[in-house]
This record gives structure tokens, C-alpha cells and sequence, in this order.
């Protein structure tokens, strides 16, 4: 795919050289030159409504409804450009008649419908809302600045040309937005024709102040950037082979933070010209301006809050990990690594003492598992986990070691608390609408800090155990 549409950009550089070879280096008239110029924009702009519409027959749902409006847009601009040059096919220029009007409208209705239903509707969240404003703001700054005014000083009354301004205004706005919130299923295609979309508003906004100082002619630097704009469209349709199985292109990803702010350096750049050029802003320009400055302010001040609540939830997440990797998934006790941590910061010289050991082994608990399933052992070691942690002390660490193997480190005297820990399981377990007895091997021991470590007490714990089930089971051994 990659080397098709490699393929294809090597091509529209040819065509493109050609076209400024043909109309503005070969020293061919005027007209002629005008005339080929505009044949090759509708000869483009036909080529892009085949190509869309190819791509919008092997879609499905909203692509193909999205394809097919993008196709529509290309017909409406072919229309409008034979038209317009069926007007001036003699004088080499002409002012866009009503019908070319009404063919180029259907483009600017056409295209951000496209984008709505090729992308999906952008999120109605306050910082997406600001987005909108600063993209649109920015880029009536730059059309105001170098358009509107200066017509509207002229007494020009050219109403389509103002319309095409702040249509590109609206389109580009959106659709920087609406690529912004797409994901990246086709967001080769939609980049590539969002570029087109760029370099139609550069060639509106120059033919616009060509045709308010009265200079454009067909074959003008408006024309070659138009077909700029419309051969990245053609190159930038897409593939059957990138429409297999697609219904929606957006996928949830992440807007580009950046983006406002390009059209808003356009702005700035624009903004610093006019200055440059001794020419001061006149009040709608300076109440633009102002209100960019806040719109960034408070759009920097969301971001703020979104970075503190990102900070909140990582902070979040990486408690939840800690806890996750020093304790049990099943019971939430500590795991074994996170008790012979606990157990060798007990048994340092200075830590106060003695330490005991309880450990734990379950009688009777594989029945269960064979008898009543996995989920109903499950149940029982959840139950255990609540009985230990109720029998404990505050300060005693509770754990599950592994499998039906439990263990309790206390500072606590061990006898009186292993006591009741078999108290605690002279009670029946639920297993599920039955009822089933489960007795347990505790082995204990103890030392003061300093003489064993981790290591060293729970193999002595683990022979008590072992004792205490070779003397019947659920009963208590201590090795000391």
C-alpha cells in the first residue's frame, strides 16, 4: 500500500511539473496557457470523484456514505470548473457566475459532511470546544486580515469570494478538528487529504486578494495550488485493500495536542506582518486577538487540570501495582515475598521482639477442590483469609504463602493466638449451598531478633507443621 501511494505521489510530481513546464515556462500565449490550466484543474477534479467513488464501492455503512460525499465534492468542483471556464474561455478570466457558484457550493457543503461521516463527531468536551474556537478564530484572523478587510475598504461587493473565505474558515476548522479526534484506521488517507484541504484555503485566501486588486487571470499561482490541493486529494483516496472490514475510521484516539496551534502561529505571523508593515489592526482584528490570548490561556489551564488529574490517576495506578505485586490476587493478604520482607525487617538486631511464626496448612481442603470445583475452593481460601485476618492482632502480618498454605507473623505470645485460630475453623466453610470441614496444621515457632533469619524460621515453622499433621492433624506444634 505504502508503494502504491508512493507511486502515486511520484506520478502527481510529474503531472504537477509538466503543468508549470506547459503554462509558465513554455512561451505559449496567455490564454492558451489560462485555458489548459483550467482543463487540467477539471480534468483533476474528475479524476478525484472517480477515485472516491471506486473506494466508496467497496465500503460499508458510514465509510461509504462518507467516500461517496467526498466523490460529490469533486463532482461539484468539476462543475464549477468547466463553467467558469466556459465564461472565460475567450478573455482568459472571468468572475464566477451563479451556476459555477451554486457547483462550488455543493463542494463546500460536500466536504466537511465527508469528514462528519468519514471521522465520526469530535467529543463535546470544553477543551474540544476550545479547540474549535481557537482553530476558527485563528484562521478568520489570517481571512479578515488579508481578505475581508481590505475588500470591505475597497467597496468591493463580491459576495462570493467572501463566502469562500469564511467557508474555508468553517471547513478547515472541522476538519482539522474532526482528523485531531480520528483514529488510526485510514489516517494515511485522511492526513493526505487533509493537506489538499490546506492548500485549497492557501489558493482561496491568494485568489480571494487577487480578485478584490482586480489581477487574477486563469493560469495564476491561485491554479497551480488548486491543483495541488486536488491532485493530494487523488493521491490521498483510498484502497479497497485499506476498506476491507472498515465501518468507522475514528477508534478513539488520542487528539494531537499541538494542533490549535498551528492555525494560531498563523495568526501570530499574520498579526506581526501587518505591524511590520505599518499597517495598524483595526478593532475586529484587535478583538480577535484578545480573544486568541484567552482562549489559549484557559485552553493552557485545562491542560494543567488534565495533567493534575493524569497525576492523580497514575499516582492511583501505581499504588494499585505496589499492592498488586506484594499481595495475593485471590485473597488480598500478603504474598510470600512481601512476608519474608516483613519477616527479616522483624528479625533485625534492633527490631523489637520476640518474633513468632504461625504456619498454616489447610486439612481437608483438596476434597473440596476435587468434590465441589475450583470456584468453591476459591470461596473457602477467601473465607480463611477473612478468619485470619479477624484472629490476628493489628500488627501482625497475615499471608498466603501459596496453594492452602497460610502464615501469620506475630510479636504477640504464639500459643494464644494459634488457640484461636483453630477456634476459627471449628466453624463449617459454605461451599455453595453445602457445607464442608476444614481443619488446619499450624506449626509454630520463635526467636528473638537477631538469631535466625527469614529463611531459617519458616523452615523450622514448616517442621513444626509437618509434626503437628504426623500427630493428627488439626492441631498445633511448636518448634522452638
Amino acid at each position: 500500500m505504502v508503494q502504491r501511494r508512493r507511486a502515486a505521489g511520484v506520478s502527481a510530481i510529474l503531472f504537477l511539473a509538466l503543468y508549470v513546464l506547459v503554462v509558465h515556462v513554455l512561451p505559449i500565449p496567455a490564454v492558451d496557457a489560462g485555458r489548459f490550466s483550467q482543463l487540467c484543474l477539471a480534468a483533476v477534479g474528475a479524476l478525484v470523484t472517480v477515485l472516491w467513488a471506486r473506494a466508496a464501492i467497496g465500503a460499508r455503512g458510514r465509510i461509504r456514505a462518507g467516500l461517496f460525499t467526498w466523490s460529490v465534492s469533486g463532482a461539484g468542483w468539476t462543475t464549477g470548473q468547466v463553467l467558469w471556464l466556459a465564461d472565460g474561455w475567450h478573455a482568459g478570466t472571468a468572475t464566477i457566475g451563479v451556476t459555477a457558484n451554486i457547483a462550488f457550493g455543493v463542494t463546500i457543503v460536500a466536504t466537511p459532511l465527508a469528514a462528519v461521516l468519514l471521522v465520526g463527531r469530535p467529543s463535546a468536551s470544553l477543551r474540544t470546544l476550545f479547540d474549535a474556537l481557537m482553530i476558527g478564530g485563528s484562521l478568520f484572523f489570517v481571512i479578515w486580515a488579508l481578505i475581508l478587510e481590505p475588500q470591505l475598504r475597497s467597496g468591493a461587493t463580491d459576495l462570493g469570494t467572501v463566502t469562500y473565505a469564511a467557508a474555508d474558515v468553517v471547513i478547515l476548522s472541522l476538519v482539522l478538528l474532526l482528523l485531531a479526534d480520528a483514529g488510526s484506521t485510514l489516517r494515511a488517507p485522511l492526513e493526505i487529504a487533509a493537506t489538499g484541504i490546506v492548500v485549497q484555503f492557501a489558493a482561496d485566501t491568494l485568489y480571494a486578494c487577487q480578485a478584490v486588486a482586480g489581477t487574477y487571470r486563469f493560469g495564476a499561482l491561485p491554479d497551480l495550488l488548486w491543483l495541488v490541493a486536488w491532485v493530494t486529494f487523488a493521491v490521498g483516496a483510498p484502497r479497497r485493500s485499506e476498506l476491507r472490514g472498515v465501518t468507522r475510521v475514528s477508534d478513539g484516539g488520542r487528539p494531537r495536542a499541538y494542533l490549535p496551534y498551528v492555525p494560531f502561529a498563523l495568526a501570530f505571523v499574520t498579526g506581526i506582518s501587518l505591524v511590520a508593515g505599518g499597517r495598524s489592526l483595526d478593532p475586529v482584528l484587535a478583538g480577535v486577538s484578545l480573544t486568541l490570548t484567552a482562549l489559549v490561556v484557559l485552553r493552557q489551564m485545562l491542560i494543567l487540570g488534565d495533567n493534575r488529574r493524569l497525576t492523580r490517576q497514575l499516582s492511583t495506578l501505581v499504588d494499585d501495582l505496589r499492592f498488586r505485586a506484594d499481595h495475593d490476587a485471590l485473597t488480598g493478604l500478603a504474598n510470600r515475598p512481601r512476608f519474608e520482607e516483613c519477616a527479616e525487617q522483624a528479625l533485625l538486631p534492633d527490631a523489637p521482639g520476640p518474633v513468632s511464626l504461625l504456619l498454616i496448612d489447610l486439612d481437608g481442603f483438596k476434597p473440596v477442590n476435587d468434590t465441589f470445583g475450583h470456584h468453591s475452593g476459591d470461596r473457602v481460601l477467601v473465607e480463611v483469609a477473612r478468619r485470619l485476618t479477624a484472629t490476628a492482632g493489628p500488627g501482625d502480618v497475615v499471608a498466603r504463602l501459596g496453594g492452602d498454605e497460610f502464615a501469620v507473623l506475630t510479636t504477640s505470645p504464639p500459643r494464644p493466638l494459634a488457640d484461636r485460630v483453630l477456634a476459627a475453623f471449628g466453624e463449617v466453610f459454605d461451599v455453595g449451598g453445602e457445607t464442608a470441614v476444614i481443619g488446619a496444621s499450624i506449626g509454630v515457632t520463635s526467636c528473638s531478633p537477631g538469631e535466625r533469619g527469614a529463611g531459617q524460621l519458616i523452615r523450622d515453622a514448616d517442621l513444626a507443621m509437618y509434626e503437628a499433621k504426623r500427630n493428627g492433624r488439626n492441631r498445633v506444634a511448636v518448634q522452638m
